[in-house]
């Protein structure tokens, strides 16, 4: 449709801000399906691309300004595949509707992503998130430190939680009756029985009892899903976009490697297969892993499945959570329910991430 028959008066100021009065073909790409923000594709002819106006909470504005200066550096540094933000007619990136929205737009990447890579694209997209960890090592505003990773503190602190509130119980707290309720009841009852078929306690004490050892860490992206990475339609082994740093924080490299490795499908969960191994090597072609982020890989995508189950059923079953597209969420949850056994076996098998 056209910008001139848009109703959405929040929308429509957010695109002046960037269009002035000029008219554009506008397209709504999506609403996020987890995050709820709004994603609209504008084309008005620009020869640099189309843009893509995604919403925030106002809230949010000086987190979208952070990620935003992570990005510039990043492409300046050279990272490419960065898409590039694009500011305003008032010289600012952000920009607030007047509705209680925050809007930021970014150049249209045109790409396809896969859960299903080749060695090739799992190499390729190694390898362009190597570059973005040594660019990112060089942002003046978050300079690398050692400390104990934020997401491994976050696993043992939740791991503590799950201990002293298990899914059976977290299935007597009785949230909202909705549809999606429902139907991730079912899942509950499907993991808690896979729990306690393969020992998920016990799991949870070694996540407890893990010692957290101090990494360096940087700017990372953190949410670094298969999804999230496009690969050019002409060339499939050229990465042509990783998208969606509003997740970034300053973390161990090793949670994007962790997250980009576990969003793939494979057999069994842990042990790697060979795209994952190429993987891996072609990342430590350009930036080679320490010792202690080599530990962290398996032990990060292990856990991730065990707590992101415990989030999903958390936020529907407890808080009652609402989601754009349930398919999705659907999707998600059954996937780690499936690698949930291999999860539980491989913590339960290991002293520490190793």
């Amino acid at each position: 449709m056209l910008l001139s028959e848009v109703n959405d008066g929040g929308f429509r100021s957010a695109c002046t801000a960037w269009l002035g009065d000029r008219d554009a073909v506008v397209e709504r790409l999506a609403t996020d399906a987890f995050s709820g923000s709004a994603i609209v594709r504008v084309c008005d002819g620009d020869p640099e691309g189309d843009l893509v106006l995604k919403s925030f909470p106002a809230k949010a504005r000086p987190r979208i300004a952070w990620v935003h200066g992570l990005m510039a550096s990043l492409r300046a540094a050279g990272c490419r595949e960065v898409p590039a933000v694009v500011t305003g007619r008032s010289g600012g990136t952000v920009v607030e509707d007047g509705c209680g929205w925050a809007w930021e737009a970014v150049r249209f990447v045109s790409g396809v992503a896969t859960d299903e890579p080749s060695v090739g694209q799992a190499r390729a997209a190694s390898a362009a998130v190597a570059r973005l960890h040594l660019a990112a090592a060089a942002w003046p505003a978050a300079p690398p430190r050692v400390a104990v990773p934020p997401a491994v503190t976050r696993r043992i602190e939740q791991a503590g939680r799950m201990l002293s509130e298990p899914w059976h119980f977290v299935a007597t707290l009785g949230g909202a009756v909705t549809s999606l309720g429902d139907a991730m009841a079912a899942r509950l009852v499907q993991a808690t029985a896979i729990a306690r078929e393969t020992g998920l306690s016990g799991a949870l004490q070694r996540v407890m009892a893990e010692r957290a050892m101090p990494a360096m860490l940087q700017a990372v992206v953190r949410d670094l899903w298969s999804s999230h990475v496009l690969f050019a339609t002409d060339e499939p082994t050229r990465v042509a976009g990783i998208v969606d740093f509003h997740a970034a924080a300053v973390d161990t490299p090793a949670t994007d490697l962790a997250r980009l490795l576990g969003s793939w499908c494979r057999g069994p969960a842990i042990p790697v297969d060979d795209a994952c191994r190429e993987a891996l090597a072609a990342y430590e072609s350009i930036r080679p892993l320490t010792a202690e982020e080599h530990r962290l890989v398996p032990w990060l995508d292990a856990t991730a499945t065990i707590f992101g189950l415990d989030n999903w059923f958390r936020w529907v079953l407890v808080e009652g959570r609402r989601f754009e597209c349930s398919e999705r969420v659907f999707e998600r949850v059954d996937r780690l329910v499936g690698r949930l056994p291999e999860a539980v076996a491989w913590l339960g098998g290991r002293q520490g991430p190793v």
